[in-house]
């Protein structure tokens, strides 16, 4: 099993403790990426934000859910960063 670099879940960590830092990337993930330093097949499949590639670039499960939040916020969320019942991840998991 494949295990994300470290600048891949310490990005989402970041993300998730800064609401101003995850409204900027919600808008325009590239900085952010760049900031980051990952490499474009890490962009990309961040870029897909589906469980399976977050699952093939080894991001750990509990960071996949944060970072599946960041990307799209369950309907009717004000905030980006709002902690959420694991329902909407197994939801987007099974939606598959």
């Amino acid at each position: 099993m494949a295990v994300a670099p470290y600048r891949v879940h310490r990005m989402i960590q970041d993300l998730m403790r800064n609401p101003v830092a995850a409204k900027a990337f919600a808008d325009d993930p590239q900085p952010t990426f760049a900031l980051y330093e990952l490499a474009p097949r890490e962009i990309a499949l961040l870029g897909d934000a589906t469980p399976e590639a977050m699952t093939e670039l080894g991001v750990h499960p509990n960071l996949q859910m944060k970072y599946l939040r960041l990307r799209a916020p369950p309907p009717g969320s004000a905030a980006l960063v709002a902690a959420g019942p694991l329902d909407s991840y197994l939801d987007r998991l099974l939606e598959r």
